[in-house]
């Protein structure tokens, strides 16, 4: 028995199914054939006053006999028809079995394990999925990610001097990392519109090795607009606002991971608008309040806001051509940050201010860095950047120009400036040489401000494994000359120039 119900096996089904179906038909033509019936009657005299109500029941009984067969007949025709097309399953339940089991073929759609409510499926991650979502609202994705990187740095000088007078160390690089490794949770809740993003961080460059790198949940409520909570990006520059997946070359650019700002605690809202203006603007804690507890937090928060266009075609993921457009693709905007720092409860500077750098790499509350025994506390912060790229038949072209202001800068001293201007851009150009396969790339990244400048040459090999997004083998080489910038994870070093070689292989499913 199976839910209350005989399971046929499958091989006696269609044999019983015609037998059934032969005798009904018969029976419909035997019945409706009265002569055949009961001939008795019909020698009798019809106008006999004895026998005709005899003949008037007998032909009510034959006609509502025949009405019933009829009935069932049709029952059966469409019984037949639902079965077609429909799953054959394992007497053991199993849809693709070779046991010994009589298979049987489901009667119906929501014959199949009626209180299953949801498949498994894989869609680029690994997906439990709703049969009905409005009867049962919740989805979950999960993904794996892994950055795996070789980096090689040769250094053109030991060590250099910052601003603050100090010696700094450039030494050379030769090691294996995964940069960033990530477990994904994604999906829907409660209703279809209510989403959630869970983004687990692993890595071997950083002190934390395993942290929440972003959580959020977002309510669609409309496509102009969807409202969100959480902790996610401030959408200051487009690069950083692109995943790291789908960079041109192994990683983002000097200029943007000098300028960019990082995560942040916050509210946001997303959208696309009539005009094809998409935008997505954020109130959150601070230009970089990623990891810090609410004791390290200052009470100014930050405002960041990102608009763009499109072309009708919409311009995609990432900064390649991977598509192999035919249709000319463009993408152009721009974005604005504030944020104000300030100084902790003893006057000393907060931990959200300690990713500003001057032009020649060194952190602006680094002690002495704009005078002599002086330690920068307070500051704001003012970042515009304009961005634009195109895409068409494997061709691609980016890039984007920043502006930095750094105003009202207070410290325990004296300081000669209260107002320090940095501007910078990146450019990148990529051609694929075998569609979706093998692709060449070449980049031009700078800062400037008056501490010094930097500048970044790089160009590299993209190879698509399977003709695929998510996987991905990269080598790249980059020439740096005093670089602004530092960070694990991208290779940069403050102060150093040299050779960047950088091979990786990333891996999302």
């Amino acid at each position: 028995m199976r839910h209350g119900r005989r399971i046929e096996p499958m091989n006696d089904r269609p044999a019983r199914f015609r037998w059934k179906l032969g005798v009904l038909l018969a029976l419909v033509v035997f019945a409706g054939n009265p002569r055949a019936s009961e001939p008795s009657l019909w020698d009798q005299d019809p106008m006999s006053d004895s026998v005709q109500p005899e003949n008037d029941a007998a032909l009510a009984r034959l006609q509502a006999t025949v009405e019933e067969l009829r009935t069932e007949v049709e029952r059966l025709k469409r019984t037949g028809d639902r079965t077609e097309g429909l799953p054959v399953r394992c007497g053991c339940g199993k849809l693709h079995c070779e046991c010994d089991q009589p298979a049987y073929q489901l009667q119906s759609e929501s014959d199949d394990l009626p209180w299953m409510t949801h498949t498994a499926v894989y869609d680029d991650a690994w997906i439990l999925r709703p049969i009905d979502p409005k009867q049962t609202p919740f989805e979950l994705a999960v993904s794996l990610h892994n950055q795996f990187r070789h980096t090689a740095f040769q250094s053109e000088q030991p060590t250099t001097v910052n601003a603050a007078g100090q010696v700094v160390r450039t030494p050379d690089r030769n090691d294996f990392d995964i940069n960033r490794g990530r477990l994904v949770f994604s999906g829907f809740a409660l209703d279809p519109r209510l989403e959630f993003y869970v983004n687990l961080d692993f890595n071997t460059v950083s002190d934390q090795q395993i942290q929440m790198l972003m959580s959020w949940i977002r309510f669609r409520l409309d496509p102009s607009i969807n409202l969100s909570y959480g902790l996610s990006k401030v959408p200051g520059t487009w690069e950083w606002l692109e995943s790291s997946r789908y960079t041109l070359g192994a990683d983002r650019s000097l200029a943007t991971t000098f300028f960019r700002p990082s995560m942040t605690a916050g509210v946001w809202a997303d959208g696309i608008l009539p005009s094809r203006m998409r935008y997505r603007f954020l109130i959150g804690d601070g230009f970089n309040t990623f990891s810090l507890k609410a004791s390290e937090v200052d009470t100014n928060l930050v405002y960041s806001g990102m608009a763009w266009w499109e072309s009708q075609e919409e311009f995609g993921r990432g900064f390649a051509d991977f598509e192999w457009s035919d249709d000319f693709r463009w993408r152009a905007g721009h974005a604005l940050t504030h944020s104000r720092q300030d100084a902790d409860p003893a006057g000393q500077p907060g931990p959200e201010q300690t990713v500003i750098r001057l032009s020649d790499g060194t952190r602006l509350v680094e002690p002495g860095a704009l005078a002599p025994g002086v330690t920068v506390n307070r500051f704001d912060l003012t970042l515009y950047a304009l961005h634009a790229g195109w895409k068409w038949r494997g061709l691609s072209g980016t890039g984007e120009y920043f502006f930095r202001w750094l105003t009202d800068i207070e410290g325990n001293g004296a300081i000669p400036r209260e107002t320090i201007f940095d501007q910078g851009a990146f450019a990148q150009v990529g051609q694929f040489l075998v569609p979706q396969s093998l692709e060449l790339f070449g980049r031009y990244s700078t800062v400037r401000g008056p501490f010094g400048d930097a500048s970044e040459w790089a160009a590299g090999v993209n190879w698509y494994v399977h003709d695929r997004r998510n996987w991905r083998a990269t080598f790249d080489v980059a020439w740096i000359d005093d670089s602004a910038t530092q960070q694990d994870r991208t290779g940069y070093l403050a102060g150093a120039s040299g050779a960047l070689f950088r091979t990786q292989v990333w891996t999302f499913f």
